[in-house]
């Protein structure tokens, strides 16, 4: 004698334990990712744009995460002096100096790996007169957890 089952049903569970099993796991990954955010970006370098002019550095602070990947885009709006941007800081795997022409751009790219407020300036200084530094054209990178 042959009993029939109702397959049906059983379909219907099997469907439940699928649909249950993939919002777990959904859930599961979702928790994973927002407890672990540095592994949702890609890598791609923050992009922050530094204006150098007569005699200015803008924006004059500015605020990064420690091993954060930190690109500088660095214009110099001036129409004949030339500038740099020293960002000088061995502690914490700082090594910036960018020469950068009247009227052109540069970039320089680094991690900072250690917490802190970091100097940063224009070097460049005439055979007379005060420093560009002096000037003015100073400020300061902070480094923040």
């Amino acid at each position: 004698m042959r009993k029939d089952t109702d397959r049906s049903c059983m379909a219907g569970d099997n469907g439940q334990k699928f649909f249950r099993r993939t919002v777990t796991t959904f859930l599961a990954v979702a928790v994973f990712c927002l407890s672990h955010p540095s592994l949702l970006e890609a890598g791609e370098p923050r992009v922050i744009d530094i204006r150098l002019g007569s005699y200015y550095i803008k924006p004059d602070k500015i605020s990064v995460k420690a091993n954060e990947t930190v690109t500088l885009n660095i214009t110099n709006e001036a129409t004949l002096i030339p500038h740099n941007l020293v960002i000088e800081a061995p502690e914490a795997d700082i090594h910036i100096k960018v020469d950068v022409s009247a009227g052109k751009s540069a970039s320089a790219t680094f991690t900072p790996t250690k917490t802190g407020i970091y100097k940063m300036s224009c070097a460049k200084k005439p055979p007379f007169g005060k420093s560009h530094k002096e000037k003015g054209m100073r400020g300061s990178l902070e480094v923040v957890p």
